[in-house]
């Protein structure tokens, strides 16, 4: 297939791979250390992955500044073609483990632990393919993510594995909502490639006995009270009850 078959596909966008954690959001530095200290001793013994440097996280919302996140030195990020050459998929991996990271094992099922500090609640990717009033609770707002790839030769060669990365890139490029914009980053203004990250989580979140996907307000609040009641105290003081219980009768009217 060519590009300009690709072409007359553009409402195609780049998918995640259908694998456990393939969305990777656990990756990137808004929560795992900047110094990748989660990582141990394998510091000094591995080599970095093909996500770092180029891959970050951009998070958007709107009225608030946007926030970009490094990932971690040993994420492989990788884009490839499917079967069928008419879609292109994503999948971020830990370089060292090659599947679900052994630090991840026991999160978020532990309560009161997370990768590098105490929060006991549901993992990252989980709250942002939430239903939006949950996000407009919880964090009063709604956020989009992006992964945001250094348009480079470099970067594109490294993250499209057994692919041309001149014919990958034009592929994503003309992908459904994928745009390229101006970033700065350490001072000096550069070039990225945007992927909006998307909100499925079948066969992609990690689900067990105690992280399941979020569907409303009620059910999340019965399976991280904690966490989430400290959410709300910061954001709304002494009217954090009335906030939830008005929130969470709004959604169950709207759902009839």
């Amino acid at each position: 297939m060519n590009t300009s078959d690709w072409i007359q596909k553009k409402h195609t966008g780049v998918a995640l791979a259908r694998n456990e954690c393939s969305d990777g959001m656990c990756c990137f530095s808004c929560v795992i250390p900047s110094d990748n200290k989660h990582v141990g001793f394998y510091q000094s013994l591995w080599e970095r992955g093909t996500g770092y440097p180029y891959v970050k996280l951009l998070v958007t919302s709107e009225g608030y500044k946007d926030e970009l996140y490094d990932s971690c030195k040993f994420l492989d990020f990788t884009i490839s073609q499917d079967e069928t050459k008419t879609r292109l998929t994503m999948d971020l991996r830990c370089s060292i483990y090659k599947f679900r990271p052994g630090q991840c094992v026991r999160y978020p099922d532990l309560v009161g632990e997370s990768l590098h500090q105490s929060i006991g609640g549901p993992c990252i990717f989980n709250e942002y393919a939430a239903p939006r009033a949950y996000q407009k609770l919880v964090y009063k707002r709604e956020w989009k993510a992006f992964y945001a790839i250094l348009d480079h030769v470099d970067a594109i060669r490294g993250i499209c594995v057994y692919e041309d990365p001149f014919v990958v890139r034009n592929l994503i490029l003309e992908a459904k909502d994928v745009c390229r914009a101006i970033i700065s980053v350490g001072g000096a203004e550069r070039e990225y490639i945007l992927i909006p990250m998307q909100k499925q989580t079948q066969n992609i979140l990690y689900i067990s006995e105690k992280h399941h996907p979020i569907t409303t307000i009620r059910q999340a609040y019965s399976q991280w009270e904690i966490k989430i009641q400290n959410n709300l105290k910061n954001h709304y003081g002494d009217e954090w009850e009335s906030r939830l219980k008005s929130a969470i009768e709004t959604e169950e009217k709207d759902a009839c």
